[in-house]
């Protein structure tokens, strides 16, 4: 049984490299482009992004051995964020994988290379009611220091873009695509499910256990605090986690229009403000 690890997922909104892909819908994000997005603004996110793993250590005793991403562009900045940054010390690899998503926005998985050990990979495409491309489910089995076996999934399941009723099908179209898979794997495997849901409460009517929060949530919609991050887990390893949102100081900014905090994000609207993402981070510790 997999024990004495740190699990995190983030969504870090855009993190798209300054270059233009003519196959993505990514001209905003580009030198010339809406965002006027450089390199130096892409570093300053990198070494943001990094500076926020790292100081998962102080607060919960260890670094995270697996880090879920949503929102990533492509290998290129998981490259520069895992071997360009004072990340580069805890010797992560990634998994990541292209999907079909318009904007080419995908997500994935970072992994400490002497905790944990990737055996299978797969991404799960999502068929859309109306067609459309969106996200794949990234799925990785493997095993931590040799012998503990885990199936972890990570998930950026279609927002509410068009309004909620008007998409929840898209929504719905994701949780059919991972329980499809879910019902592949032995009844006593162990599993973490982590991700964007971009609802509360997503996946209904499983063997899985929601970790959630009872305080504010991790993202901030026109001034109420919502909880659309989480994590899931097989019964087998529920009684061992303990789940917490990770709020730093330095991820949260004074909110001048509702009043109170807010997450510190990168963009408002399409002036530049340095900060890193519209989510907070979800940290999932086993004992």
């Amino acid at each position: 049984m997999v024990s004495g690890v740190v699990f995190m997922f983030w969504n870090v909104e855009n993190f798209f490299d300054p270059y233009d892909d003519k196959t993505k819908n990514d001209d905003d994000f580009t030198a010339m482009g809406r965002n006027a997005w450089s390199n130096r603004r892409f570093e300053v996110k990198c070494n943001s992004i990094a500076k926020t793993i790292l100081s998962v250590e102080g607060e919960f005793g260890r670094y995270p051995a697996i880090v879920g991403l949503a929102e990533v562009e492509n290998d290129y900045v998981l490259r520069k964020l895992t071997q360009d940054t004072p990340l580069y010390k805890l010797n992560y690899g990634f998994i990541h994988r292209e999907s079909p998503d318009a904007r080419g926005i995908d997500v994935a998985l970072l992994y400490r290379k002497e905790i944990f050990t990737p055996i299978t990979v797969e991404s799960l495409k999502v068929e859309l009611p109306n067609g459309n491309p969106t996200r794949d489910i990234l799925y990785v089995k493997g095993v931590f220091r040799g012998r503990d076996s885990v199936h972890i999934f990570v998930n950026h399941w279609p927002s509410k873009r068009g309004g909620e009723e008007e998409t929840q099908q898209r929504r719905e179209a994701a949780e059919v695509t991972l329980k499809r898979k879910l019902s592949t794997l032995d009844t006593d495997a162990v599993i973490i499910v982590m991700g964007d849901f971009n609802q509360s409460d997503p996946i209904e009517d499983s063997p899985l256990v929601q970790h959630n929060v009872t305080m504010d949530g991790t993202i901030k919609f026109q001034g109420v605090w919502e909880q659309i991050d989480y994590f899931y887990t097989s019964k087998n390893l529920a009684p061992k986690v303990f789940f917490s949102p990770f709020r730093p100081n330095f991820l949260i900014e004074d909110d001048q229009a509702y009043l109170g905090k807010k997450p510190f994000r990168t963009y408002n609207g399409p002036k530049y403000n340095g900060g890193v993402s519209d989510h907070l981070p979800i940290i999932l510790s086993v004992k």
